[in-house]
């Protein structure tokens, strides 16, 4: 890590230390893991940039809480690191050695908050999962929330705890689901979750540790150098 970059996160930890709201959010635990991992590793903005296809802007500003980033772009961090996407929201060390059981309370799992999304990351205690439990509120209510449907290596299952909730993917007409319907899928199969209806759908989400493969830090890197050319 060089200078510049070791001021910044200092300053950065200090304001999140003095302002205690923010410490059980998860983009705080967020910020604070990545600023962790990548002293532990060595890695400049410019070497972690390279490694996971998101911009050298975008990862100072995740690193420091200024913004929340998608989850294809935590996808795409946790694989440019080397750890799994529970890590980078566990307060634990990424090699602990913490047994195969998870608990979490109802409404104590890390909040996580995406454009379209609310997370509720379940059992992060735990690392080293087989699959990512979420507990999910979906924010967006309209296809023209997204920029485009997203894919993924792995597979994904939905439960739907209230609400109803729409499932868009590209090779079947949208499917609507109701409290106590559920969906598994290819996350290869582009896709996107939007809530109909005035309220927002809550849902049981859980994906497959494969999204973590090289299929999306590939899309991440050519994501990047367009943006850059662009800029």
């Amino acid at each position: 890590m060089d200078g510049a970059d070791l001021v910044a996160s200092r300053r950065a930890a200090a304001r999140r230390k003095a302002n205690p709201s923010r410490a059980d959010t998860g983009v705080s635990v967020l910020a604070d893991k990545l600023r962790v991992l990548r002293a532990q590793r060595q890695l400049t903005f410019q070497q972690l940039s390279a490694r996971c296809g998101i911009s050298v802007s975008t990862l100072s500003k995740i690193e420091t809480g200024q913004l929340s980033p998608t989850y294809e772009k935590i996808v795409a961090l946790a694989q440019g690191l080397g750890v799994d996407v529970a890590d980078l929201f566990s307060s634990t060390p990424a090699d602990a050695v913490s047994g195969r059981r998870g608990v979490t309370r109802s409404g104590q799992g890390v909040r996580y908050e995406s454009p379209q999304y609310v997370y509720e990351m379940l059992c992060s205690d735990l690392t080293g999962k087989q699959f990512l439990p979420i507990r999910a509120r979906i924010k967006a209510h309209s296809l023209a929330d997204f920029d485009a449907l997203h894919s993924h290596a792995g597979e994904e299952f939905v439960y739907v705890l209230e609400g109803e909730l729409h499932v868009h993917s590209e090779f079947y007409e949208p499917l609507v689901l109701r409290a106590g319907d559920s969906c598994y899928f290819d996350s290869k199969m582009r896709h996107a979750l939007v809530s109909a209806g005035a309220r927002d759908a809550e849902i049981l989400w859980v994906s497959s540790k494969q999204a973590m493969q090289e299929p999306v830090i590939e899309r991440a890197a050519r994501r990047a150098a367009s943006d850059s050319e662009a800029s």
